[in-house]
């Protein structure tokens, strides 16, 4: 005899602890939303949370930080940071990379964390900002806006306009911050969503917990690699954008 399964139920639940709303761009249609229902304020909290751990490793950090023999932390930091930027001078050359090594690596351990963030149980339910679509499309526009105003500056508001002369360039361009941001959305929003399908399956956990830590281990390694991956795309669209040469 099998027992029928609450199954509008249980999507209704599925869809609330995913937070379909974080699905677009702009206003919070869900009730009780901070400011009007102008910001999502589960996603404020998340990334208040990520800022404070940033924040408070900082803080940390600054006055242990030698140039004798490293902690810890620091030579992790060191190793991690040197890569980034040893792959940025590789890239663009060591003049352009030390524009934006900072804000590449600034965005960088930001992203990791957040995308961490939502694989941590914790009972407030914090999910990772990079889940809804409004922080990605954010952290795309820090970084398209930014490469224009640089390229803006190394090539003159001339050679700039000019480019966009050229369809190969609007047609390079324009789909940039979508897919900047989409790609880091879907990859974490995604991660979230099995999490909570395989929480829906009490039976099979109860059995065997191995697919929600496979899952786990799989999505922590697609966390770091997309912030890996979103601190390259930013260093290469800054030196495409700044190429004195043009396109």
């Amino acid at each position: 005899m099998s027992i029928p399964l609450p199954l509008p139920l249980l999507a209704d639940d599925i869809a609330g602890k995913i937070g379909l709303h974080k699905w677009t761009i702009g206003p919070n249609p869900k009730p009780g939303a901070l400011i009007s229902s102008i910001l999502h304020g589960d996603t404020v909290v998340s990334t208040l949370v990520v800022m404070v751990v940033l924040i408070g490793m900082a803080l940390y950090l600054r006055p242990r930080i030698t140039t004798g023999v490293p902690g810890g932390l620091q030579n992790l930091l060191e190793i991690m940071i040197g890569f980034i930027v040893s792959t940025a001078n590789d890239l663009i050359g060591e003049a352009r990379a030390r524009v934006i090594a900072p804000l590449a690596v600034t965005l960088g351990f930001f992203i990791a964390l957040s995308n961490l963030l939502g694989l941590i149980p914790n009972p407030f339910e914090l999910h990772s900002p990079t889940a809804d679509m409004n922080t990605t499309f954010a952290l795309s526009a820090i970084v398209i806006l930014y490469v224009h105003y640089s390229s803006v500056r190394a090539r003159g508001i001339g050679k700039y306009l000019k480019g966009w002369l050229n369809p190969i360039t609007i047609i390079e361009e324009i789909p940039k911050p979508v897919t900047l941001s989409l790609r880091l959305f879907g990859n974490i929003a995604a991660g979230e969503i099995l999490l909570v399908l395989l929480g829906a399956l009490p039976l099979v956990l109860i059995s065997s917990p191995l697919p929600t830590v496979v899952w786990v281990s799989f999505s922590v390694f697609i966390g770091l690699v997309q912030a890996f991956v979103f601190m390259m795309l930013t260093i290469a669209y800054y030196g495409i954008g700044t190429d004195t040469g043009g396109h």
